[in-house]
């Protein structure tokens, strides 16, 4: 048997197996690569529908548990025995503490440490599997209704006049100058007066120009241009269905509605409700119904150094204490010195600490209940731009959070809205979901 001898190898043919091997890795990574990606893509868009879905279940969970807080609040908490025997009380005063229990899992124990009670028992009833939520619950009666603007006159009070001093009021800090020093996306700048005047003549139903220094419709016709814009509309002229509308008005930008847009409502009455108003909207209250023995605390830079902490003092006292009558607001308001907010108590253990985490006492004012007029004179009371009724409209915010996704429900709730004869009282007058 003869063995045949081995061909030498040719010149340049060494590591062309290596070569081939690395041309073929280099043809399949960008697909190996692309693979991987999409199924990771896949696999994260498959847990985020996971957690959407998730969402929006705790989110309908979390409406219908504030509804059996709005039936509590119409049930029981807006009964007159119920407030004759333990006082006017609020569901906003209780809702986070009460959702927290559902929300997270360590809200029954801060409930618990809040009220004093064993509440571990509680801990089953939270969200478990990552999920939690939060909710804010404002009445909408504290907030100034825009709507407000259209209604010239009702008997003897002026809510469109009333209305424009709030807003003018809220606009006055100096904070705010830079909203009327810059000039806006239209190139033009506009002064506080002419953001009134506008946001007037857009909502009321006249077409004559408002004249923000005598608070009424003056002589000129309205002239704002909104039908010359590149995207052409209409002045309202009439009462509006959404804040948001109020982008429309000449002078109003984001800017503006970023800084004042929580104080504004479209719902509710044209009354201040004392229980939930802000210190401005109490301050004017406390202006309107002043008696004349005290009408100087009211006037010039008295209004900001006497009233205004009067105005303040109010609200820290009402949050454990809401007003049952107008009556109490006149007593509060005349010697605050006998009020003390139950918060204050718990400042220090001894009476040199109580003293020191206690707030200066403003001085009192006398306010009347009831306006009247005599002999060509008249003048204001607390019935005529006030009440201490229980709310009946309120904003509910729902915050959700499941892994990666956060969402945001935004909702209007009215108590007294009748469905029908059968169904009840109560309704979703608004609904967003972000």
């Amino acid at each position: 048997m003869t063995v045949k001898p081995r061909k030498p190898r040719r010149k340049g043919q060494e590591g062309v197996a290596i070569l081939m091997v690395l041309i073929a890795l280099a043809i399949l990574l960008p697909f190996t690569a692309t693979f991987n990606y999409k199924a990771r893509v896949d696999w994260q868009s498959a847990v985020n529908h996971g957690d959407e879905v998730r969402a929006r279940a705790i989110q309908r969970g979390a409406m219908q548990l504030s509804v059996l807080l709005f039936e509590l609040q119409r049930m029981v908490f807006n009964q007159k025995q119920f407030r004759d025997m333990l006082g006017a009380m609020d569901i906003t005063m209780l809702a986070p503490y009460l959702m927290s229990v559902f929300g997270t899992p360590d809200g029954a124990e801060g409930l618990g440490a809040l009220v004093g009670l064993d509440t571990s028992s509680l801990n089953q009833l939270a969200l478990d599997g990552g999920g939690n939520f939060e909710v804010r619950l404002e009445a909408e009666s504290g907030k100034i209704n825009v709507n407000c603007l259209a209604i010239e006159k009702d008997g003897a009070n002026s809510p469109r006049a009333r209305t424009v001093e709030t807003l003018e009021a809220l606009m006055l800090p100096t904070l705010y100058d830079p909203l009327f020093d810059e000039e806006k996306s239209d190139g033009q700048r506009y002064t506080r007066q002419q953001v009134l005047q506008a946001l007037v003549d857009y909502i009321d139903d006249d077409l004559k120009q408002f004249d923000a220094f005598r608070l009424r419709s003056g002589s000129q016709d309205e002239r704002y241009r909104y039908t010359e814009l590149v995207d052409p509309y209409q002045a309202r002229n009439a009462r509006l269905d959404s804040v948001d509308e109020l982008h429309l008005v000449e002078g109003i930008d984001d800017d503006w509605m970023a800084s004042f847009g929580t104080e504004l409502t479209i719902y509710g009455g044209c009354k201040v409700n004392l229980n939930f108003a802000s210190p401005t909207q109490v301050a004017l209250v406390l202006r309107h119904a002043v008696s004349g023995n005290d009408r100087y605390k009211t006037e010039g830079e008295n209004f900001l150094t006497m009233t205004m902490p009067l105005a303040n003092f109010l609200v820290e006292y009402r949050e454990f204490n809401l007003f049952s009558k107008l009556e109490d607001v006149k007593e509060l308001v005349a010697k605050p010195d006998q009020f003390m907010n139950p918060m204050m108590m718990m400042g220090g253990s001894s009476d040199d600490d109580m003293r020191a985490n206690m707030p200066r006492i403003p001085d009192g004012m006398e306010v009347r209940i009831n306006g009247g007029s005599n002999d060509g004179a008249t003048w204001g009371g607390l019935k005529d731009v006030a009440s201490v009724e229980p709310e009946r409209v309120y904003r509910l915010e729902i915050i959700t959070n499941v892994g990666s996704v956060r969402k945001r429900l935004s909702a209007i709730y009215d108590l007294q809205f009748a469905r029908s004869q059968s169904a009840g009282k109560g309704t979703w007058l608004y609904y967003r979901e972000d």
